[in-house]
C-alpha cells in the first residue's frame, strides 16, 4: 500500500508482521518486524526483476548508516566534508555554535550585495544536511529568508554556519532499541517575535519516542 503522506514509501501489513519499503529511482530500502518476511519479499522481487541484494544498509543518498546490535547511527560526515571542500572552507576555524547568540539579521537594504547564485547554492547544500541534523534547522531556515538580496552580513553568517558544520561533523542521530513501554514526548519553543523585519515568531518542535528523536520542525 502506498503511503499517503510520503509518496516514495510503501507498506504491507497483516496480522503478524509489517513490511516497509522505501523507493528512490531503482534503489530499495526494506525493513519490517520480521526477518523472514523481509527475506521472502526480497526473494520474490529478485525472481521477478534483475536485482542485487547489498545486505545491511550502510550508505544511502549521502547518509551514512552504522547498524549495531542495540542501536543505529545516522550521519552525513562525508557529505559535510565535500560541502566544506566545495565552498573552500576546509581550513576554517571550527566553532561549537551555529550562530552568534545576540546576532539579529534583517534584510540589510544598505549592505553590499554578494553573489546570490553562490549564496543559494550554499543554502541548498545546508538544507540537505538538515535531514538528520536538527541542530541546523533553525539557522538554515533563517538564512533562507535572504536569498533574494543577500549581503555581506548574511554571507558572514553563512560562513559561520559552515564553521559550525566543521566543528560538529561527527554529530548525527542515534536510535536505540526499545526495551520498555513506548513513551512519546514533545518539546516546543518560540523566539517571541525576534524577526526584526515583520516581528513574526519562529517556532520549533521536537518529537521523541522514548529517547529517539523521530520528527522535528523549525518554522516562521
Amino acid at each position: 500500500m502506498k503511503c499517503l503522506q510520503e509518496q516514495a514509501l510503501y507498506t504491507r501489513n497483516n496480522e503478524t508482521e509489517t513490511l516497509i519499503v522505501g523507493l528512490y529511482v531503482d534503489d530499495l530500502i526494506v525493513t519490517g518486524t520480521s526477518v523472514e518476511g523481509i527475506k521472502e519479499f526480497k526473494q520474490q522481487r529478485m525472481e521477478e526483476f534483475e536485482m542485487i541484494d547489498l545486505g545491511l544498509l550502510m550508505y544511502y543518498l549521502g547518509i551514512e548508516v552504522d547498524q549495531k546490535k542495540d542501536c543505529i547511527m545516522l550521519k552525513q560526515s562525508t557529505y559535510a566534508k565535500k560541502l566544506l571542500q566545495q565552498f573552500k572552507m576546509v581550513e576554517c576555524n571550527s566553532t561549537k555554535y551555529p550562530m552568534e547568540e545576540k546576532l539579529q539579521l534583517g534584510k540589510d537594504a544598505e549592505g553590499n550585495l554578494v553573489n546570490y547564485t553562490e549564496y543559494r547554492r550554499v543554502i541548498g547544500s545546508l538544507r540537505y544536511l538538515t535531514h538528520i541534523r536538527p541542530n541546523l534547522s533553525n539557522v538554515v531556515g533563517i538564512m533562507n529568508r535572504y536569498m533574494e538580496k543577500p549581503t555581506m552580513m548574511h554571507h558572514q553568517a553563512i560562513k559561520h554556519i559552515l564553521c559550525y558544520v566543521k566543528g560538529t561533523n561527527s554529530y548525527g542521530l542515534k536510535y536505540q532499541r526499545g526495551r520498555g513501554p513506548e513513551e512519546l514526548a514533545v518539546f516546543t519553543d518560540s523566539d517571541l517575535a525576534r524577526d526584526i523585519d515583520d516581528r513574526k515568531n519562529t517556532a520549533g518542535m521536537a518529537f521523541y519516542l522514548n529517547e529517539n528523536l523521530i520528527s522535528w520542525q523549525s518554522q516562521k
